[in-house]
């Protein structure tokens, strides 16, 4: 499944699936559970269910979010 439009690094929209999904680049992704701080800037508080992306292109990756702190990944 793919988008006709690429995504911007660290904003919101509706994902591949329907969803409202913050949009994070493959390169915040310190590790597995860990954002960098330019990503957690920018988020701020609060719950987010995030799509991960590469190059403006939505990845099966995604979970939540909490505060900056990855809680889940489905």
């Amino acid at each position: 499944m793919g988008t006709a439009t690429k995504e911007q690094d660290l904003t919101q929209g509706v994902d591949i699936r329907g969803d409202e999904a913050a949009f994070i680049e493959e390169k915040h992704f310190k590790n597995d559970w860990e954002l960098d701080d330019e990503a957690k800037d920018a988020l701020g508080s609060g719950v987010y269910f995030f799509r991960v992306v590469r190059n403006g292109e939505q990845q099966s990756g995604h979970g939540w979010i909490e505060n900056g702190e990855i809680v889940q990944w489905g």
